[in-house]
């Protein structure tokens, strides 16, 4: 059957089907309905403090028993710099003054990373997983997390990049197409247009390493989770559908805007966070793309954007979605969809068997 592997079996999931942790937008709620309908819910951790973090993991703990996947984007400290602020500063400032929200903040932002703390925080509450965004951290952090018994994982953009995770000995690999919403995962520098979508990338991905590989991006029905496991996928992790869900943390512009979609509605763009994500574009993202400033260094950009989502307009809103938020048709729950997902890859190889 296609939901059972040694994936599956390693994380004890009835599904294959891992929700994307999707930082500030999952909630221990959303998470927990994913694992207790089978699949494994996910958990971000950008911006959250090792003790915000631990009451997240504890808020999922009392509503499911089943895995967690504990996500941290990993990043430098950014470099801040007023030649580059200023002129960011100054653009936006039109769309407060608009929205009356005085005056543009000044850009602000540390580094992502697993502090000790946090490090001390995972050992101790052992969610299931521990994934990883723009690489990998140090090694002692990888050994600490294994030596707990604790499933490391990492993105890949590239086949070379999944070569270094597996160097790095992670356990699984998400093989990342350009479909998919959010942050861009590379961490090797690969240029945007050179990164495959996702099943060029998948494939190849499975045929050069070893370990278990999840495929990402794109991922939204049926018929795309089956046709994953047909090119060597062990499991899929899907975002933008789980935006639909009610329990989300998503903004009623946002699910607006992800209730209209279509094919050809979101764009690769560095101006609202200051790193290559994937939106529906909107008014604000022409803008800066057609003052062709150069946006500040990840994540303090994202200091000067985010006060705009405040206004509720889902022009100025960060509309995160991949390219195929079309393909997620309703509004759900996260275990309705966990099942009907399942149910409609089961259908779909089923038909691929018959004919």
């Amino acid at each position: 059957m296609w939901s059972r592997n040694a994936f599956t079996d390693r994380l004890n999931l009835k599904w294959p089907i891992l929700q994307a942790p999707m930082g500030w937008l999952s909630t221990p709620t959303l998470a927990a309905a994913v694992s207790n309908a089978g699949g494994l819910g996910g958990l971000g951790m950008w911006g959250y403090s090792a003790e915000e973090a631990e009451r997240r993991i504890a808020g999922f703990q009392q509503m499911s028993g089943g895995g967690l996947n504990a996500n941290y984007p990993l990043w430098p400290e950014p470099k801040i710099t007023p030649d580059i602020s200023e002129p960011m500063r100054a653009r936006l400032q039109g769309h407060f003054d608009a929205k009356g929200l005085g005056a543009v903040p000044e850009p602000s932002g540390a580094a992502g990373e697993v502090s000790r703390e946090h490090l001390s925080m995972l050992v101790r509450t052992k969610p299931k997983m521990v994934s990883f965004h723009f690489g990998l951290p140090h090694r002692e952090i990888i050994s600490a997390l294994k030596d707990a018994g604790i499933f490391i994982i990492s993105s890949a953009t590239t086949v070379a990049e999944a070569r270094l995770l597996e160097e790095r000995g992670v356990d699984a690999i998400i093989a990342q197409g350009t479909e998919a919403g959010g942050h861009r995962a590379t961490f090797t520098g690969v240029d945007i247009s050179l990164q495959p979508g996702l099943f060029a990338l998948l494939p190849q991905v499975v045929d050069a390493v070893k370990v278990p590989v999840i495929a990402a991006g794109g991922v939204a029905d049926g018929r795309t989770v089956a046709a994953a496991f047909v090119l060597g996928a062990s499991a899929v992790q899907v975002g933008t559908a789980f935006l639909r869900c009610a329990e989300a943390n998503v903004l009623d512009a946002h699910r607006a805007a992800l209730r209209e979609p279509t094919d050809a509605c979101t764009v690769v763009t560095d101006v609202i966070t200051g790193r290559p994500a994937r939106y529906v574009k909107n008014e604000l993202i022409e803008d800066l793309l057609a003052s062709g400033l150069r946006p500040v260094a990840f994540p303090a950009q994202l200091s000067l954007t985010a006060p705009l989502e405040k206004t509720g307009d889902r022009e100025l809103t960060a509309l995160f979605a991949g390219q195929s938020a079309a393909l997620a048709t309703r509004d759900t729950t996260a275990g309705a969809f966990v099942d009907s997902l399942a149910e409609a890859t089961s259908e779909c190889l089923r038909a691929f068997a018959r004919a």
